[in-house]
């Protein structure tokens, strides 16, 4: 097999370039997926920013849901129950990110609690669960 306009010279590499963009396009679809595994457990409407910023790394998921119900990974959980959950996570790596969701109907006290029961607890580092949506009104 002849290349370059007949020139002699035999291809003897392999083109690697498409392996690399599958990859690339199964990696996007991974961590497109990941997000709606952990978040689309539990029924809940989060409030709206018109920026949401990176995910969090860390697995440490609370919430609120829209009865006021402590959720862990997705499901209901008792007060104690995610005392251990965060406390599990502590032990494991004191400098978790635990990633805070609230119901937007719920009250703004009940979130206020679980972050400072994460605080309590051990819990430094929160972020915020959004959706990106519409600009804010200013």
């Amino acid at each position: 097999m002849h290349t370059n306009g007949g020139k002699g010279k035999i291809i003897e590499g392999i083109n690697v370039v498409p392996l690399v963009d599958i990859m690339l396009v199964l990696l996007v679809i991974f961590m497109v997926t990941a997000t709606y595994i952990v978040r689309g457990a539990v029924n809940m409407k989060l409030p709206q920013a018109s920026e949401a910023g990176p995910g969090s790394k860390s697995p440490l998921v609370v919430g609120v849901d829209k009865d006021g119900d402590f959720t862990v990974e997705g499901k209901k959980a008792s007060e104690q129950e995610t005392v251990e959950y965060i406390r599990n996570f502590i032990a494991s790596d004191p400098e978790v990110e635990a990633v805070i969701s609230g119901d937007k109907r719920v009250a703004y006290g009940k979130v206020m609690y679980l972050i400072n029961l994460a605080q309590m607890n051990g819990v430094k580092n929160f972020a915020a669960a959004v959706e990106k949506g519409r600009e804010t009104e200013k």
